[in-house]
């Protein structure tokens, strides 16, 4: 009995693929095939299709991994994986993100428009820092989970692992400090706004070439020393090399911390004698660091650079400008920090700069006194 009823099923399989192929059938064959492979540089593809839907809904998407993911045809709702993402992506596509990897803090709120702030909130996806919430995730419904960012050792094995544990397409979209522009017209394609995208890509890729230009442009024995110090001591830095310190060497500065970089978060402890040996020609300070006690502080009086009251603080708001996280925050800190060290170079008005800035990737129009508030530490130390 249990073989006739196989071979009955089997029959009406046959039957109903004889009549699709001469009656339509109700529905159409996909325009792909597993045997016909698509061209390589071909990044849209017909590759699945609903019952409720007579075209494709889907697509494959090659993200910069080089790995091909299917992804919905039109992405109106998405998650970032961390933070780097999430700032990348509210530039481009606010009102499509489904909620934050991690809350803007009562201090960064104001740079945001409200009806973003109350959104859910999911954590970081992967990473030493993950602490993803999947039912928070799974409430919000994205359609695509989307990674922004540097390119790190196994990751291609991390996001395949993630995508299955969620059940969401994963797509990663490489984006350096100079490459920032690629990364914008890339995620222009993914969620069809190539518009929108080319504005910042553009404003990106004109900021890091005449970055490029005006950095040429000065005699190595001209180049400033800098020291970039953050911490509670001012004694933890950010080496050459580091993605945290990219825009000083990018600008023409000259990174005092030529040293191996350590693993974790904060940077290298150095002690205060390493950086009399390094004498540097000017200080930047990280927020919450200190800035404001370093000029009464013994231990730093005998710097020349605190003596001539070359001493600086990072603009923060909503973002360090100079790489916390290193988004695309550290564009507004390419202009930034080269008008501070070589202004006749980088001949930008300042003030006008960061109000364009924010208007573009944050959606938010600042105020003079904002604009003011944000650099009032950040052009010469308060005598």
């Amino acid at each position: 009995m249990k073989n006739l009823q196989m071979r009955f099923a089997a029959l009406l399989l046959i039957l109903c693929m004889i009549g699709a192929s001469l009656a339509g059938c109700g529905q159409p064959t996909p325009t792909l095939s597993p045997a016909q492979p698509t061209s390589p540089d071909s990044s849209i593809s017909s590759v699945s299709q609903t019952d409720s839907s007579p075209a494709s809904d889907t697509r494959l998407f090659t993200d910069s991994l080089g790995r091909d993911v299917e992804i919905p045809a039109d992405i109106q709702k998405f998650a970032p994986s961390g933070s780097l993402a999430q700032l990348v992506l509210y530039g481009l596509a606010p009102d499509r993100m489904v909620g934050w990897t991690s809350k803007p803090t009562d201090a960064m709120a104001q740079y945001f428009d409200a009806k973003y702030i109350n959104l859910p909130t999911f954590g970081t996806f992967y990473g030493k820092n993950a602490d993803l919430n999947v039912e928070a995730l799974i409430a919000a419904n994205p359609q695509v989970v989307i990674d922004v960012g540097e390119v790190k050792a196994n990751m291609k094995e991390s996001l395949d692992a993630l995508q299955q544990q969620i059940g969401i397409p994963v797509v990663f979209v490489e984006a350096k400090l100079e490459t920032m522009g690629d990364a914008y017209r890339t995620l222009g394609e993914l969620l069809n706004l190539p518009e929108d995208a080319k504005k910042l890509a553009d404003y990106c890729d004109n900021t890091i070439t005449d970055a490029k230009k005006y950095a040429a442009a000065i005699p190595q024995e001209k180049r400033v020393k800098v020291y970039y110090g953050e911490g509670k001591t001012g004694l933890q830095t950010n080496p050459k090399g580091s993605f945290h310190a990219e825009v000083i060497e990018l600008v023409g500065g000259s990174n005092v911390a030529d040293i191996p970089i350590t693993s974790g978060a904060g940077g290298n402890e150095i002690s205060m004698e390493q950086l009399l040996l390094w004498t540097p020609d000017v200080i930047i300070l990280g927020p919450n660091s200190i800035y404001q006690s370093i000029g009464k502080d013994a231990l730093w009086q005998d710097l020349t650079a605190v003596q001539q009251k070359k001493y600086f603080e990072i603009p923060n708001g909503p973002y360090n400008w100079m790489g916390r996280p290193p988004a695309v925050n550290r564009i507004i800190g390419v202009k930034w920090l080269g008008n501070l060290l070589y202004p006749e170079q980088f001949k930008y008005n300042m003030a006008d700069e960061v109000k364009t800035f924010y208007k573009l990737f944050y959606h938010y129009e600042l105020t003079d006194e904002q604009s003011k508030e944000l650099m009032a530490n950040s052009t010469f130390a308060k005598q």
